[in-house]
């Protein structure tokens, strides 16, 4: 009869971990500021909702646990990101001590400018996503702390290309507008979450960014960007020296 019991109680653990309902993301991801998942259907093994990043819908996620990953170590999804301006694969792995993302896709300039408005930028055109690998570390792991209160994770690796269709760019600098149009770019993703962004057709860099262990990113701006975009900096620098930097805190 007690082993009877027992074996009643675990087939019936076993019936609510398998079917535990996706209700349980939404609440897990509200820990996360400004990542929101509206209308989750499914389980938390597989399932659908709405995202949202930073108070702007980001579209459609479908997600898959993937349990080989258990092997490596990690906590795993498959995901997909589907929008009428983006289209997004990839997964999403959590350890102990990491973040670890590899994405595939395309994110169009309308739904980019959601994220750019703030900063008074907008562009026009495509960004694809290929092979784009990133391994975020948590302090204290491998990743030393650079400040008395670090952010929870810190600069990793990185691999991958971003490549971008070209065209018109406005933007506001010191009250005034300022308006340009750039070629196709690319942008090569490095070790430390370094990236470097060159004209398709061209071996000078337009920018240089870093992340940084403070959970800023640093961004630097060669004379070359600035001159293609109708607003040159003074003096006598040549066309790949950075005249500009600023820096942004993400984390």
């Amino acid at each position: 009869m007690r082993k009877t019991f027992f074996i009643g109680i675990l087939l019936v653990l076993l019936f609510l971990i398998a079917f535990a309902p996706a209700g349980l993301l939404r609440t897990l991801l509200a820990q996360v500021e400004g990542v929101n998942l509206l209308d989750p259907s499914g389980t938390v093994w597989r399932g659908e909702g709405e995202l949202y990043l930073a108070e702007h819908a980001a579209g459609q996620i479908q997600w898959r646990f993937q349990p080989a990953a258990l092997v490596r170590g990690y906590l795993e999804y498959q995901l997909t990101l589907t929008g009428p301006d983006q289209a997004l694969d990839g997964n999403v792995g959590v350890s102990p001590g990491s973040l670890h993302l590899d994405l595939e896709g395309m994110l169009s300039a309308r739904f980019l400018n959601q994220w750019l408005a703030p900063y008074d930028i907008g562009l026009s055109g495509d960004v694809t996503m290929r092979e784009v690998d990133l391994l975020l570390l948590r302090n204290g792991d491998e990743a030393p702390a650079a400040a008395s209160n670090p952010p929870a994770l810190a600069p990793g690796e990185a691999s991958g290309t971003l490549t971008w269709a070209g065209g018109p760019v406005n933007y506001r600098l010191s009250g005034q507008e300022y308006r340009g149009s750039l070629p196709p770019l690319v942008a090569t993703l490095g070790e430390g979450l370094e990236v470097y962004i060159y004209p398709e057709k061209g071996q000078t860099p337009l920018l240089v960014a870093q992340m940084l262990e403070n959970g800023f990113v640093k961004i630097g701006v060669t004379r070359l960007l600035t001159k293609l975009l109708n607003n040159p900096w003074p003096g006598s620098d040549i066309d790949h020296e950075v005249v500009l930097e600023v820096e942004e805190q993400i984390f």
